[in-house]
Formats: C-alpha cells, sequence, structure tokens
C-alpha cells in the first residue's frame, strides 16, 4: 500500500468538501464549521493554498494534507479512516520535512499516531468547545 501527494486542485474541492463538512472531521477541527462548496472556491480562489491530495496506487481520493506554513493536517475520507492512509502520507509528507506542527485534540484517537511518527507536545493548548487542543512539533 502506498500513496501519491499531488497539489489540489480547484476540481477536487467537491471532494474536500465532502471530508471537511462530514461530523466525524469537523469534530476533531479548530473550526468545526459547514462550508458550502461556493464558499470552499471561493477561499480557493483567494487564498491558492499548497494544500496536497492524497491518492493511493488505484488513483483513488483517500483525504488531503493542510499546510498553512508549518502547521499541518490531514482528514481522511470517513470510508478509508484506520487502514494506515494517514500515516502513509505523514511519513512521506515529512521525509522532506525537517519541522512541523500540528494542533490535536488531547481525546482524539490520533495523537497516538502522531506521536508515533516522532511529534512531542509542546506544552502549549487551548481550550476549545471544552476539550484542550494541544500543540505539537515534529524535528528531524
Amino acid at each position: 500500500m502506498e500513496v501519491t501527494l499531488l497539489s489540489l486542485l480547484e476540481s477536487d474541492l467537491p471532494f474536500l468538501i465532502e471530508v471537511r463538512n462530514d461530523e466525524s472531521t469537523r469534530s476533531q477541527l479548530e473550526n468545526d464549521s459547514l462550508f458550502t462548496l461556493e464558499e470552499c472556491k471561493e477561499w480557493f480562489i483567494k487564498e491558492q493554498p499548497e494544500w496536497l491530495l492524497i491518492i493511493n496506487h488505484n488513483l483513488t481520493r483517500i483525504g488531503y494534507i493542510r499546510i498553512d506554513g508549518d502547521t499541518i493536517g490531514i482528514d481522511i475520507h470517513p470510508n478509508f479512516r484506520r487502514k494506515g492512509y494517514a500515516r502513509l502520507a505523514y511519513q512521506k509528507y515529512l521525509e522532506d520535512t525537517d519541522y512541523a506542527d500540528l494542533w490535536v485534540f488531547e481525546d482524539n484517537h490520533a495523537k497516538k499516531l502522531y506521536e508515533e511518527l516522532g511529534f512531542v507536545e509542546t506544552g502549549e493548548y487551548e481550550t476549545l468547545r471544552d476539550r484542550k487542543y494541544l500543540k505539537m512539533i515534529y524535528e528531524k
């Protein structure tokens, strides 16, 4: 099993919205708002993000990597979770990266994955929706 990371294109936005607006995705994000496809297109045109699409060997869209400077996050489509794709995508992304950071809710099962990948807690956190939201960093 392997994944390929490609630049996210405007044509990928319906897939992004499908993943992003799923309740199980939104519950783990800092901003848990629902977005319309039109709002997503406006954001994409205005911000021109350097996000990456995650695909598998069958050219199936699996998820995407959110990138904001050194801060990253991965959202996997619910149909492909718990199959190792997030781990593979993080590993591929981190191959060429000396530093990255991310934010994760303390009770998110993905926190264990981040620790296994080498991310460590910084001690910095916020409280969002009555949950502890932790900053973690990765350094080679």
